[in-house]
């Protein structure tokens, strides 16, 4: 009788056993399949972070200053600022010294910075026309009296800007980033503003 219990209960332990075994196995073997879902997920999660990113780059490329054409006024930005300086004053105003070269250094940084001897004549003129035509007749007149001030001051910052060291510094403007441009690029936007800007008889 106690054989008998004895191998009983032995082979309701190795059942019990193997139970466990098979259980265990189950479970290990799902494992890989649940593992499998966040790989999924950290897949699309990296995909959708990486979208932004080559929008971002393609967007950056369109923008390279150096893709321009030379022809259209829009790669010419900037007009209304760099002429800004240039306007309510004229001959014989009061300080009408120090305002031409706070002009022409404007003029200047802007000629540079739109590279204007790349430029074709008419888009240099697209861009003036498109600040010149919304001044009023008073103010159109007040820079063709200006011009020719500015013209000086900016050709003196190019050739001689020693003699100007004292205009400079009245004038508040940093010498060491002056004339801050290359005669060429000057010269390009000179030219194109004596052939539009009308004459006057104003004196300095």
């Amino acid at each position: 009788m106690t054989s008998k219990y004895i191998r009983s209960l032995a082979l309701l332990l190795c059942a019990a056993l193997l139970g466990c075994l098979l259980a265990a196995c189950g479970g290990s073997a799902s494992s890989p399949a649940s593992s499998a879902a966040p790989a999924s997920d950290s897949a699309s999660a990296s995909g959708s972070s990486e979208l932004p990113s080559s929008t971002t780059e393609a967007n950056t490329g369109e923008l390279n200053p150096g893709n321009f054409d030379e022809n259209s006024v829009f790669s010419i930005t900037g007009t209304e600022n760099a002429f800004a300086p240039c306007l309510g004053w004229g001959p014989g105003v009061s300080g009408c010294s120090l305002k031409s070269v706070i002009a022409a250094a404007s003029l200047l940084h802007w000629a540079e910075d739109a590279r204007m001897s790349s430029r074709s004549p008419e888009a240099i003129q697209d861009a003036f026309y498109s600040w010149y035509d919304g001044l009023t007749d008073n103010q159109q007149e007040g820079f063709a009296e200006a011009w020719p001030l500015i013209k000086d001051a900016a050709l003196d910052l190019l050739s001689d800007k020693d003699s100007m060291t004292d205009r400079i510094a009245d004038a508040g403007l940093d010498a060491d980033t002056l004339p801050g441009c290359t005669l060429k690029n000057w010269q390009a936007l000179q030219s194109v503003l004596d052939g539009i800007v009308p004459e006057t008889n104003g004196e300095a």
